[in-house]
């Protein structure tokens, strides 16, 4: 086909991948006609602009790790793999930036990066997969958010490739930029419905002198809260703080012969210099009344990447926001609501952020439809939201995936703007946007 042939010219024939071959490319079941692998930020945009102008619906991969995050989609055509811009394009040791490609895995570039004693402070899921562009597109985080903040707080230059095959530029190579208008956030946890991200930089963080964790197990979530409550009103400093109900516990204490396999779990990771560390994990033991027990080297390396990787295997993995305060509570009422639905249900909340991911074995279809809709109510009467992480496509058609949402005309006018043929994995984020 016409399409097919000038996408060939723009990346080569070898770079273009049609019909059988582009089976590996599912979006919630819809199969793309052609995958093509562009290999700079120009080809890029060429590629979008010919599918502009054959108004050839496009879905951006990374690593895939996020792809079931999203509406169903209106239209699947083409998917851009992103996966050959993969380079580090500048590091700056002293400045403590670094300027990447999409395309590189966040494993690969903390390789990188930890040859200089520094790291990008973001730990999404599957980091040995995901790619920087997939987790700036979907605002991918994991518990060090508590500490080191979001994508958006680390992201200080990008730059976009746009419908048209506009590349744009936004933000600087320094941490202390211009004041203005920070068009960067705009396209972090857009799905890429906005535009093509083609280059990130990031301020980087120089790595701990040490880490390690806390673990205590407490019988009832509400005791879990409440010392919870205590630690974040102390002067201990968490790089990370998690809460385990008893079904998320078992399941990660399996590959941990000394974790408790009873009740629910709390996780507290701090870092910094050795003295500090073992001065703070201290002062929480104290607060919570227990010894707990306490990880190292490889043992906390690998608690926390279980904690991070978690499905549990889930097939809806919900994800609630909700005041502090509200985290227990909600854990526990969501228990009771997948018990009355006759659902597994598994958490994990990272506990200092306000951020419950529940993971639903949804032995019966109508009944996990039911249960998003009452932990959604729940959540929203918490004064907080949710969202549908990852679910089968009949249950996304069954409810919506995100929920209420601010500013939606604002957003819907943005997505005119930038891309009015609406040609950008379109459907799929909020507002069938």
């Amino acid at each position: 086909m016409a399409l097919t042939s000038d996408l060939q010219k723009i990346v080569g024939a070898e770079h273009v991948r049609c019909d059988g071959e582009t089976s590996r490319y599912p979006t919630d079941g819809r199969v793309p006609r052609a995958v093509v692998f562009p290999g700079s930020a120009e080809e890029t945009g060429a590629v979008l602009a010919i599918c502009n102008e054959f108004k050839a619906a496009v879905v951006p991969w990374g690593g895939g790790t996020s792809m079931g995050l999203g509406a169903l989609p209106s239209a699947v055509d083409v998917a851009i793999d992103l996966r050959r811009l993969d380079r580090v394009i500048d590091h700056e040791p002293e400045d403590m930036t670094s300027t990447v490609q999409p395309g590189i895995t966040l494993q690969r570039y903390r390789e990188h990066l930890g040859r200089h004693g520094q790291f990008l402070a973001l730990d999404p899921p599957q980091s040995s997969h995901a790619t920087i562009g997939g987790i700036l597109a979907a605002n991918a985080s994991g518990p060090r958010r508590l500490r080191y903040g979001t994508a958006r707080d680390l992201l200080i230059g990008l730059r976009v490739a746009h419908a048209d095959g506009t590349i744009t530029k936004g933000g600087a190579k320094v941490v202390k930029n211009v004041t203005g208008y920070d068009m960067n956030k705009l396209y972090v946890g857009s799905l890429g419905t906005l535009g093509v991200i083609v280059e990130a930089t990031f301020r980087l963080y120089p790595r701990p002198a040490a880490e390690r964790t806390w673990l205590g197990r407490f019988t009832a979530l509400a005791d879990a809260g409440r010392a919870i409550a205590r630690i974040l009103d102390s002067p201990v400093v968490p790089s990370a703080l998690e809460l385990l109900n008893d079904a998320a516990a078992i399941g990660i204490g399996q590959g941990f012969a000394d974790m408790p396999r009873e009740g629910c779990i709390v996780g507290l990771a701090v870092a910094s210099v050795p003295e500090a560390v073992d001065a703070q994990l201290r002062r929480a033991q104290s607060l919570a009344g227990q010894d707990g027990l306490l990880l190292d080297g490889a043992e906390h390396d690998a608690f926390w990447a279980a904690v991070r990787d978690y499905s549990g295997d889930a097939a809806v993995i919900l994800k609630a926001a909700l005041p502090i305060g509200a985290v227990a509570g909600y854990v526990s009422a969501a228990e009771q609501s997948a018990h009355a639905h006759r659902q597994s249900l598994a958490a994990i909340a990272e506990a200092g952020s306000g951020i419950v991911r529940c993971y639903v074995r949804a032995e019966t279809p109508s009944g996990a439809a039911s249960l998003v809709t009452e932990l959604r109510s729940a959540a929203e009467a918490m004064r907080g939201s949710l969202v549908v992480l990852q679910a089968p496509a009949d249950l996304k058609a069954a409810v919506d995936v995100w929920g209420p949402v601010k500013g939606l005309d604002l957003m819907r006018r943005l997505k005119a703007e930038f891309d009015p043929a609406r040609i950008l994995n379109p459907g799929r984020f909020v507002g069938g946007i």
